[in-house]
């Protein structure tokens, strides 16, 4: 490999060449919404495929980006929320330094630090609370390591920009008593998974009014594990590692992941055409288009 096809510049160029900065300009805050990963999952991004992100935005803003993530639902280790998130996210390498702007909890440090946006007069919701670091910014962008997801079916540019934006209180809402961690391969009802999946795709209504639609979308389709990054262990990638896909519309990307996914894995069941159902649903609410053109750089 030469230094020109390296990873690093191959998404230094997707960043490029899919317009990710032209609506950037000089003083805006940026915020990037990233997956930080939990004690025992083994599977976790490279923080320097979030920094290369991070350095492209600070170019085009002159501002240092801010990257954030939330609460887990569960403390497994029984002590201060917001202490325990920094300190297992610097265990895992997820520090300023390594990601090129300052790492910050969406909701505070109470996990419940937000502002309510509407999610639109047909929304179940009316509305939803929004963590700080998402919306008392100019522009959102999404970094989703994509996985697998329990309830949801895949982890994401729709989960992340809607569900995984929200603050605490609003995530146990929208959850209804859900359990997201399912350890004993038991699953609820499928109305109550189905109901949780529209209440999780309206959430993205409220994320783009806060920002004014001023979202990008990475999916990095690096290390698919069975389970998202929140769960305390993770099995083997359902597939080899593919790349990464950017875009401005959530539901395209989306549809092409999981077509991606679909194409080059084993034994994923009916979890591909499950998820259809959510790319309909997200269509229908006007987030998206779930026609996409695919276009490969390298």
């Amino acid at each position: 490999m030469s230094f020109d096809n390296s990873v690093s510049q191959k998404l230094i160029r997707l960043l490029k060449e899919s317009g990710a900065t032209d609506d950037l300009v000089e003083g805006m805050r940026i915020t990037l919404k990233v997956n930080t990963a939990e004690v025992g999952y083994e599977y976790s991004l490279r923080p320097g495929f979030l920094r290369i992100a991070a350095e492209e935005a600070e170019k085009a803003t002159k501002n240092t980006p801010m990257l954030c993530d939330g609460h887990r639902l569960v403390d497994y280790w029984k002590q201060s929320r917001g202490n325990v998130f920094l300190s297992v996210a610097s265990a895992r390498g997820y520090t300023d330094d390594t990601l090129g702007g300052c790492l910050v909890i969406n909701g505070g440090f109470s996990g419940d630090e937000s502002d309510l946006f509407s999610c639109g007069t047909d929304s179940e919701l009316g509305g939803v609370e929004i963590g700080t670091a998402v919306c008392r910014s100019d522009v959102l962008w999404v970094l989703s390591h994509v996985t697998m997801h329990p309830l949801f079916g895949l982890n994401g540019a729709l989960l992340n920009s809607g569900f995984e934006c929200l603050s605490g209180r609003a995530k146990t809402r929208i959850l209804k008593g859900l359990s997201p961690y399912l350890f004993d391969g038991q699953s609820p009802p499928q109305k109550d998974i189905q109901s949780f999946r529209e209440r999780a795709v309206e959430c993205i209504r409220g994320v783009k009014k806060a920002v004014e639609n001023r979202i990008f979308y990475i999916n990095y389709l690096w290390d698919v594990t069975p389970q998202p990054e929140y769960y305390p262990y993770s099995d083997k990638p359902v597939m080899e590692n593919m790349g990464f896909l950017a875009s401005k519309d959530p539901v395209a990307l989306d549809n092409a992941t999981i077509s991606i996914i679909d194409e080059n894995s084993k034994n994923l069941g009916s979890a591909a055409e499950d998820f259809r159902t959510i790319i309909e649903k997200a269509e229908s609410l006007g987030l998206g288009q779930s026609k996409q053109t695919l276009i490969r750089m390298s």
